[in-house]
């Protein structure tokens, strides 16, 4: 599916609202750029909704229902248009309920997002970008999102779904009603974790509530509060009927972000979508336009992780739809229509898996696996480990006493292990005695034209580990404190090797002493990096290889469910720094990558779905091998067999 989502936060301060929207070009415009579905407000940041409201406050320059006119265009033309309703940001009710607003746990203070303006501050402060006050759905606020919510359910129609926006932005509130309703249940107000179970399941009961107002005018709606589809906050999954990625990779995340969240919510078996933008960096930059082969890579990489596509907008006060925009998006959903359905029904090809720890760590080990071009699974505690030679416990994974009987099971049956640091155990051979009392270490393993130890960014964990010792620890003379430094930086290594090592082989098991995900994660060490995957190459035989091809090339292959076919995809675009945003700027040709992919089944071709192209291949013992010319952008090659 090929979605947009249209912002339309507009200032009250701003006249003639709407007064250029033409149902007719808007839904001709989204129709020409194959769009199947736009986001339409009721109601936006600014507080104020864009249609004849008794509950709320319409627009004061809003003269007509834009937000059914909206809706009849694109369903004129076959376009869905679920509604978006404002949670977390409302101004006009923040300057006019200040109770209703989320308070710290531990400052005490209303959470802001940016320089908030008050009534009281000098309207000439210049103020930069989205400042927000941040309000708390419990209390007052709740009954007011109910009466809109029942509001838009009786005078739209909700069928094709209703997004809330800004549902989630701390993990505990102390406002007025949340204390109070804390004391009901037995909580104290003052103690962090009763805060946070609060938080939790008064946001669950709301949303359950919300569900039942709109389910009870369409049962099938579809319905997402948005900040739901974190990695850390799993258990708001229940509430979701699927799953909005915000990833804006301009502006924040960049491009290696998506990916792992994708294979995490993958898991739950909802739909689910990635979302970018159409801007240059980020939300409601007028004129501020996206490289049309940048927003094409972006959704063919969206594709390839078998998401669905959202790109936002923001729709000009006067309603004009912007023809540049739409240009420049339907150049890229052009060609997602070409490719899309080999994507449907489909799961990633894989034999390797991260157990989420829930850090960076697992975003370091994605981005490890990405530039080996392996593809993954991301699984917890509980998930079926069967389908993996290769599993990958990065840096503080917490394990149950079952989750080590399972790996070490695992293990027995020829399973590959890769661990860091907290995440070792003694059953698979590493007893953890205690962390490093240094700020910072060295490793001491040969890395190509390196031979001298190298920065580790972090401090080991101190082991005893019967395994063969494949790096070991040089320590710092001291750590890096106002009594004790050296230099401008880190304390040099002592010459002495460390009574405890840093890499470790023991069968089938990886032990890596450092927390070295995470701390490839926020550094992008070259070296680290070396070093990482000659361990991971070390003990796993990939099931696909790729020789030939660049770092920040992406191949990603999966498996039709209902089909007799292998998805295979190519991209390469070089990220590049300008000014405050990360960008794709240049898409150069690529030749000669080499292919070699463990396949049972007996393959009749490789054909490029595109342009009709098939691709000479030979099959033997099980191992497909193929060459891929002249990638630009991306190439899909389908499998068949």
């Amino acid at each position: 599916m090929k979605c947009v989502h249209l912002d339309f936060h507009t200032s009250p301060l701003i006249e003639g609202i709407g007064e250029k929207f033409n149902k007719e070009e808007f839904a001709k415009t989204l129709k020409k750029a194959n769009v199947d579905s736009i986001t339409v407000f009721a109601k936006c940041h600014h507080g104020y909704t864009y249609y004849p409201s008794t509950v709320s406050t319409m627009h004061p320059h809003l003269k007509f229902n834009l937000l059914q006119e909206q809706i009849d265009a694109c369903h004129s033309v076959g376009i869905k248009a679920p509604i978006y309703i404002t949670m977390g940001w409302s101004q006009k009710d923040a300057y006019e309920h200040p109770e209703w607003q989320h308070v710290d746990f531990w400052t005490k203070a209303p959470v802001r997002f940016g320089t908030v303006p008050t009534p009281d501050m000098d309207p000439e402060t210049p103020l930069y970008d989205c400042s927000w006050a941040t309000l708390c759905p419990v209390g007052g606020y709740s009954e007011h999102l109910k009466a809109i919510t029942e509001e838009v359910c009786q005078k739209f129609d909700v069928s094709d779904g209703v997004f809330y926006d800004i549902c989630f932005m701390k993990d505990a509130c102390v406002c007025d009603a949340c204390k109070a309703g804390m004391k009901e249940r037995g909580l104290n107000p003052d103690n962090y974790e009763d805060a946070r179970k609060y938080y939790r399941e008064k946001r669950i009961e709301f949303f359950t509530e919300l569900n039942e107002i709109v389910h009870k005018y369409n049962k099938d709606a579809h319905i997402f509060y948005n900040g739901g589809a974190d990695m850390n906050r799993p258990e708001y999954g229940v509430v979701q009927s699927h799953f909005e990625l915000e990833d804006l990779p301009t502006a924040w995340g960049g491009y290696d972000f998506m990916p792992i969240r994708a294979k995490y919510f993958e898991k739950f078996g909802k739909f689910y979508l990635g979302m970018t933008g159409k801007f240059h960096h980020a939300w409601g930059e007028f004129g501020g336009f996206k490289n049309k082969e940048a927003l094409r890579y972006e959704c063919a990489d969206m594709v390839s992780i078998g998401a669905s596509i959202s790109v936002g907008d923001h729709l000009h006060p006067n309603g004009l739809i912007d023809k540049s925009t739409y240009d420049i998006i339907g150049h890229a959903f052009d060609y997602v229509t070409k490719i899309e359905k080999y994507s449907e029904n489909t799961k990633a090809y894989t034999d390797v898996a991260i157990w989420m720890g829930h850090t960076d760590g697992d975003l370091g080990a994605s981005k490890i696996l990405q530039i080996m071009h392996l593809e993954f699974d991301a699984i917890e505690s509980g998930d079926d480990l069967s389908k993996y030679n290769l599993v990958i416990l990065p840096d503080k994974v917490k394990l149950t006493e079952e989750d080590k009987k399972a790996l070490v099971e695992y293990t027995n049956r020829g399973g590959k292990i890769v661990c860091s640091y907290e995440s070792g155990f003694e059953e698979i051979g590493i007893e953890k005695i205690e962390p490093s009392k240094f700020d910072i270490d060295y490793i001491e393993c040969p890395i190509d034209e390196v031979t001298t130890p190298f920065l580790s960014y972090a401090s080991a964990y101190k082991t005893k580990c019967k395994a063969e010792v494949l790096a070991t620890v040089r320590e710092p003379y001291f750590s890096r404190t106002a009594g004790h430094f050296c230099g401008h930086k880190n304390t040099p290594f002592k010459d002495e090797v460390a009574e405890y090592p840093a890499l470790v082989k023991a069968e089938n098991v990886m032990y890596f002493a450092h927390p070295i995900f995470s701390s490839y994660n926020s550094t992008g060490n070259y070296i680290l990096q070396k070093y990482i995957i000659r361990a991971i190459e070390n003990i796993y035989d990939k099931i696909l290889k790729v020789d030939n091809f660049y770092s920040c090339g992406r191949i990603r292959m999966r498996k039709s469910l209902d089909k007799s076919f292998y998805a295979l995809h190519l991209l390469y675009a070089p990220p590049v720094n300008r000014g405050n945003v990360c960008l794709l700027e240049d898409f150069p040709r690529v030749s000669g990558i080499e292919i070699a992919v463990k396949i049972n089944e007996a393959i009749k071709n490789i054909v490029n779905p595109v342009t009709g192209e098939e691709i000479s291949f030979t099959q033997e013992n099980g191992v497909v091998k193929f060459i891929v010319d002249n990638l630009e952008l991306h190439k899909l090659l389908i499998i068949n067999y």
